[in-house]
């Protein structure tokens, strides 16, 4: 199943309704900064790519770039927490939730011609720490995202003491693997990824029950 993140998920259709033209434009810089990052993004590229008049991005976005980049940080945000939550609702278990997590990120990339990987990495690698605003929204959506893997653990039995530290490693592991993913062309470090959170899990999964059996 390829989950494009940052156009086929029913939440965006529900946000178009309010203002075309800005999710047009959002949509379209998100893209654009996910592929070739903030500085290599002018204005005239992401008016181009959403198809908006010029007036309009000064009347949605009266700060500029800066607020676009916030809007387009939103906008991957709540993708990825959408496959997120989507992944967590159809597997049965934690080893099932982190292979079909690594698998649907993996199929964006491939789709995507290895241009787009995580997209918000790319933002906060080159701003995060040139712009407050950017910083902090980059910030509070990488928490939101391991906030999201630590509940779903936890509905799969996780311990939730331990359950943020799993988190963490897991984001951690996918972020670094969709880099070298693309770095390399090729989704070899997705499937090691994927490998190694799967045993990540099993030998959680195995310690706990071991304890428990003992106790």
């Amino acid at each position: 199943m390829i989950f494009d993140i940052l156009k086929r998920n029913r939440y965006l259709a529900l946000m178009a309704k309010g203002s075309d033209s800005k999710e047009k434009t959002l949509a379209a810089a998100a893209k654009l900064f996910c592929r070739q990052g903030y500085h290599g993004t002018a204005l005239h590229d992401i008016l181009a790519a959403g198809g908006a008049p010029r007036g309009s991005l000064y009347f949605h976005f009266p700060r500029g770039k800066e607020e676009i980049a916030e809007g387009a940080v939103a906008l991957g945000d709540k993708a990825v927490r959408a496959l997120i939550a989507h992944v967590a609702e159809t597997s049965r278990n934690a080893e099932m939730f982190v292979t079909n997590l690594t698998r649907g990120m993996a199929a964006n990339l491939e789709a995507s011609g290895f241009r787009e990987g995580c997209p918000l990495a790319t933002t906060a690698l080159e701003v995060a720490t040139a712009s407050e605003r950017i910083g902090k929204a980059t910030h509070e959506a990488f928490a939101a995202w391991e906030r999201d893997i630590a509940q779903a653990l936890v509905s799969f039995g996780g311990e939730r003491k331990q359950a943020a530290t799993f988190a963490t490693a897991i984001l951690s592991q996918l972020e670094g693997a969709l880099l070298l993913a693309r770095t390399y062309r090729n989704l070899e470090p997705m499937r090691r990824a994927e490998n190694t959170l799967r045993l990540l899990v099993q030998s959680h999964r195995e310690r706990r029950t071991g304890h428990a059996s003992r106790d």
